[in-house]
């Protein structure tokens, strides 16, 4: 008799956790989804602009624009990459944590150095 609980708790535990996996599979594809969204619309944006520019079209602040776009799409793919990519090294070892914080780190760096040039 005491087996048979210790199964039960065993089946629960398992299906708990493959829920909890489901959930975090569930939010990195809608963060990978929606970044690659927003990431198209601002990219489309910015050719836009970039094409009236080429047709003799003058907007005075046609280049300002072009860099938020790029900034946006930029943040966007960051929303869109930084979840599946904590969510492989979260399972390994502690140097591959740190690699991911000193990348995400720079890699949040460089979107902050092309904001200054806007």
């Amino acid at each position: 008799m005491a087996e048979t609980n210790n199964k039960k708790t065993t089946t629960k535990r398992t299906k708990r956790v493959v829920v909890e996996h489901r959930e975090r599979r569930d939010m990195t594809k809608l963060c990978a989804f929606w970044g690659i969204v927003f990431s198209g619309v601002a990219m489309f944006i910015g050719f836009f602009v970039g094409l009236l520019n080429i047709c003799g079209v003058t907007i005075s602040w046609a280049n300002t624009l072009q860099g938020v776009c790029s900034m946006v799409s930029m943040i966007a793919l960051l929303i869109a990459v930084a979840f599946p990519a904590y969510d492989y090294c979260r399972g390994r070892g502690k140097n591959w944590k740190v690699v991911y914080w000193v990348a995400l780190i720079l890699y949040i760096c460089g979107i902050v150095g092309i904001g200054f040039t806007l």
